[in-house]
């Protein structure tokens, strides 16, 4: 049974769908990008995978259950495009925060955990307002990935990232049993990332397959970008 699953979903935030009839699912361990043209639905259907949004029609189960149900959004790590931690809390404060909210035993070791694998003992207790762009990036993702969630969902992960932070996670994601769905502008970040790529486009999934498949669309000499733009005109 699939671990995740998209079943004729669609979205509007008005009269018009930012979705329609979307339908995908990715079983225990897969690792697979989503790309799209700016506002092709990327972050929303990453917010309905979630429960933050709920379909205007069709519907999603995440490890066979509705993504509402709080037992299931503790088994998910989420990675917004634009994270906000609580800028008047400290760097362990805010992951202590997290790691409480979503049922952690050991709340200390959690934290102390994001914070070695994120490089951010350096930060301890400076306040997320004091941060750097990258910095709270990091700060996020040790938010998401503390509690040792089965599903990560991330949107954009190495944006301002430094090098070795995005090597860090590129092993850590790469090494893991986790089911993994990315969404990024950039298909280097998808090829290092994860196995697999989905286009989404006029509101729905226009193709899916390995990225060595992209190779059927295009000459030896066009780039990979090159071939996904083209797919994405295909009607």
């Amino acid at each position: 049974m699939a671990h995740f699953e998209f079943i004729d979903v669609s979205f509007a935030y008005s009269v018009d769908n930012v979705l329609r009839n979307v339908n995908f699912s990715l079983d225990k361990g897969q690792k697979v990008s989503l790309i799209g043209q700016n506002g092709a639905g990327k972050s929303t259907a990453f917010k309905l995978a979630c429960g933050i949004l709920r379909p205007t029609g069709g519907n999603i189960s995440i490890l066979d259950t509705n993504p509402e149900e709080e037992s299931v959004r503790r088994k998910i790590g989420y990675l917004p495009e634009e994270p906000m931690p609580y800028r008047l809390l400290s760097v362990r404060e805010n992951l202590e925060y997290s790691a409480s909210l979503r049922g952690v035993d050991n709340i200390r070791e959690a934290a102390e955990w994001a914070m070695e694998l994120f490089d951010l003992k350096v930060f301890d207790m400076t306040k997320a307002a004091m941060l750097s762009r990258g910095n709270i990036q990091r700060l996020a993702l040790g938010m998401a990935t503390l509690h040792n969630p089965e599903i990560l969902i991330l949107d954009e992960p190495l944006n301002y990232l430094d090098i070795p932070t995005q090597e860090r996670l590129v092993k850590f994601i790469s090494t893991s049993s986790k089911t993994v769905l990315v969404s990024t502008h950039l298909v280097s970040t998808a090829t290092r990332l994860t196995k697999e790529l989905m286009l989404l486009s006029g509101g729905t999934i226009k193709w899916r397959g390995k990225f060595s498949d992209l190779d059927n669309f295009g000459t030896e000499t066009d780039s990979m970008e090159s071939k996904i733009v083209r797919l994405m005109q295909t009607e």
